[in-house]
């Protein structure tokens, strides 16, 4: 469970709760709460122990070991959170609007990638949209 390999992860580092609610930027009883099991951890508080630990989310979340997340991680995760990012923090309503037609590369590959690119964000503001 979550809070079992949390406070696992704690024991290793040789921290007291105090110090991983600091480390983690919350509160200790917040802390307490999440590694007793009486709470769950927000998506935030999971993104920061990612972060920390450089451990994947889906380690943390479902268990999956480092040595076997190569075959459950989904395709472009990392790419799709970015992206989904992007698009959180700002109102493009075209990706034309980020992209600077006079800094795209000018070799097959890097116009190949920044098509991929505009296409799939494009994609998401509309389906965003609707």
């Amino acid at each position: 469970m979550f809070n079992e390999r949390l406070e696992k992860y704690r024991n290793d580092l040789n921290l007291k709760k105090k110090d991983m609610a600091d480390k983690l930027d919350v509160s200790e009883s917040y802390y307490s709460l999440i590694e007793s099991g009486k709470r769950n951890p927000s998506k935030n508080l999971i993104e920061k122990i990612v972060l920390i630990s450089e451990l994947p989310e889906e380690y943390w979340i479902y268990g999956i070991k480092k040595e076997d997340y190569v075959n459950t991680r989904n395709d472009f995760k990392s790419l799709k959170k970015a992206l989904d990012t992007i698009l959180d923090l700002s109102s493009i309503s075209n990706v034309n609007e980020i992209f600077d037609e006079d800094n795209i590369p000018k070799d097959s590959l890097g116009k190949l990638l920044v098509s991929a690119l505009k296409a799939d964000m494009q994609y998401m503001i509309e389906k965003r949209q609707k």
